[in-house]
């Protein structure tokens, strides 16, 4: 071990002389203003991009904000239509509904009126005076309210009204005087309604329904009469209809003739020249009862 220790001295390197273990002079500071410089413009590099990023965040917080209004606007907006499109597909249903309960009634009233007609002829005449006695006891014969309807849709007025034989012939008679019908006159059941009215002094002799025997005044000779129409139409509704329009336009068009040549007022009745004997044409007064068809 000793001779290790004394190895190592001996491997030591001299001691220097004291001129060269005296202190070396300082080296000269180096000049840092160039790199204070550069430090600086770094951290104003720094800064502008510290800042620039804080703009482009609080830009996108603003896109974020429109962009939530914008969503938000979008789901009212769709709410408001899909509930719009429901009351629409409701409304939808309900006119689908009720245009299938129309067709279903006139389906019926036609069936019922195809039938009647199948069968005219056919049914007694026994059969006819249960009927037209039935309805006496009850108060409803002859029919006064709601005329159309009942001969177009119940039964046993479409039988009576398509009927014919040697007992109840659908002719025309006069329509008996009374206290209160001093004429004898009353507005067809066919063509007339509200005030547009067409008087008639004949009915049906079965049906007791007054019934126009000559055409309208604008129409042809060949016309059918409104009584032999209600003995031959199935629909009296659809007939009615078209049956006033023809007396409504007619007298309109003479009204405007008239006027046009200086001639009586419009507001006069038309009365002056008709036959309402025999079904001629006649305005209903503003103070008359309206006609119940």
């Amino acid at each position: 071990m000793a001779a290790h220790l004394e190895n190592a001295i001996n491997d030591l390197p001299p001691p220097l002389p004291e001129a060269a273990t005296a202190a070396a002079p300082a080296a000269p500071a180096p000049n840092n203003d160039a790199g204070i410089m550069a430090m600086n413009h770094s951290l104003q590099m720094l800064l502008g991009g510290v800042q620039q990023l804080q703009a482009g965040q609080s830009h996108s917080n603003e896109l974020m904000q429109k962009l939530q209004k914008t969503v938000l606007t979008s789901r009212a907006m769709i709410n408001e239509l899909v509930v719009a499109n429901n009351e629409l597909r409701e409304e939808l249903i309900r006119i689908k509904q009720a245009y299938q309960c129309d067709m279903c009634k006139k389906k019926e009233a036609a069936t019922v009126v195809r039938h009647m007609v199948s069968v005219a002829g056919q049914t007694p005449d026994t059969e006819i005076d249960q009927i037209i006695e039935a309805r006496k006891r009850k108060g409803t014969w002859p029919v006064k309210h709601a005329t159309l309807n009942c001969f177009s849709v119940q039964q046993d007025l479409v039988k009576v009204r398509f009927h014919h034989s040697e007992k109840y012939q659908h002719i025309p008679i006069r329509i008996p005087k009374t206290e209160k019908n001093k004429d004898g006159t009353k507005p067809c059941k066919l063509c007339s309604e509200g005030k547009i009215r067409r008087k008639t002094t004949w009915m049906c002799a079965t049906c007791e329904v007054p019934l126009c025997t000559r055409p309208l005044m604008d129409e042809d000779g060949s016309s059918l009469t409104h009584h032999a129409r209600w003995h031959s139409t199935r629909d009296l509704i659809a007939e009615h209809k078209k049956c006033h329009e023809n007396l409504r336009d007619g007298r309109e068009s003479r009204k405007r003739a008239r006027e046009s040549l200086g001639g009586v007022d419009g507001n006069e009745n038309e009365k002056g020249g008709a036959e309402v004997d025999e079904g001629g044409d006649e305005v209903a007064k503003p103070e008359e009862q309206r006609v119940e068809v």
